[in-house]
């Protein structure tokens, strides 16, 4: 095991918790995680000077340089995993098999085959692997989700649409990185698990098509796709990495009401507000989504968003991709 020389101190005795891959969003879980009472006691990434900063700017008092030497760390309850996404749901196996809680950033794998093992290694392991959809956190999402549990809303129809200009390899806040998104098993999953997740459905039949690869990423920067719940439902879903015009909208169309959902707005089809988060929607989330991990961890309890709950997602998004 190697160390770096890292932060000046831990932070609030709690759960302890490394991060893997010191990036934007590790920066948000980082502040996150402290605010909700964990200790950050490490952080390992593959270059030695961003890792260090990170390590220094939280006060986090362990660097390394892999994943494998992170889970060795002395006395480490947890692991937030946010590197690149191919190495997901290998380094969240590598860490059950270590005996760690994981919260991993989306997507849970890049297949759904890698996603079912690492469900079931999770169940066998004993341990909680919650997944970052944060969208499931976001104020205005758990409001449609909570109508629906009431039956205050019996949805119909969701027309989603996904769009953004992503044709650089460019992360959060414009950073520089070394890997290629992709629309479908990124910003797919939160789309489609957020469908299923306010239809009330577990599974879904899914018509689909992707634009063809683009040359300069190598993948499909488009998708659009119908999906029918057993009961009837449907979820009109259109994805994008080439929109120059951004949305992330939800239309929410139940026979007696219609719901829009946009930039943390939520209204009715009158234009009254029922939740208006603003721009501050995601972090919120994301706050309330690690918060929910420690609780998890303390309280002995699954996270509100385990790897088993985006099962159904991944097999939309999986059966999606094949078409």
């Amino acid at each position: 095991m190697s160390v770096w020389g890292g932060g000046t101190g831990p932070g609030a005795v709690g759960v302890r918790v490394g991060v893997v891959g010191p990036g934007a969003i590790a920066e948000r879980h980082a502040a996150a995680l402290l605010a909700a009472g964990a200790e950050l006691v490490a952080v390992a990434g593959p270059e030695r000077e961003q890792t260090t900063a990170f390590a220094r700017g939280f006060g986090v008092p362990a660097a390394y340089g892999t994943a494998e030497e992170l889970y060795a760390h002395p006395g480490l309850d947890a692991v937030v995993i946010a590197s690149p996404h191919a190495h997901h749901a290998r380094q969240t196996l590598t860490a059950l098999e270590a005996g760690l809680h994981v919260l991993c950033e989306i997507p849970i794998a890049l297949s759904l085959p890698e996603a079912q093992a690492v469900a079931e290694a999770a169940r066998a392991a004993g341990r909680h692997v919650a997944v970052a959809h944060t969208l499931r956190h976001c104020l205005p999402y758990l409001r449609v989700r909570e109508e629906v549990e009431r039956g205050a809303l019996h949805v119909r129809h969701i027309v989603a649409r996904t769009l953004m200009l992503r044709q650089d390899d460019t992360g959060m806040g414009g950073r520089p990185r070394g890997w290629t998104d992709d629309v479908l098993w990124h910003h797919g999953a939160h789309t489609v698990d957020a469908a299923l997740w306010f239809l009330g459905a577990t599974g879904a039949e899914v018509r689909g098509m992707r634009g063809e690869s683009w040359a300069r990423s190598g993948r499909p920067m488009d998708g659009g796709a119908v999906l029918r719940t057993p009961d009837g439902g449907l979820a009109t879903i259109a994805l994008s990495y080439h929109a120059r015009l951004p949305s992330r909208d939800m239309t929410i169309i139940a026979e007696d009401r219609t719901l829009h959902l946009s930039g943390g707005v939520l209204r009715e089809h009158d234009g009254t507000v029922l939740v208006d988060c603003g721009d501050q929607m995601e972090d919120d989330g994301l706050a309330r989504q690690d918060a929910d991990f420690v609780a998890a961890i303390t309280g002995g309890r699954p996270p509100g968003c385990a790897v088993a709950d985006i099962l159904p997602a991944m097999r939309v998004l999986h059966e999606w991709g094949a078409q």
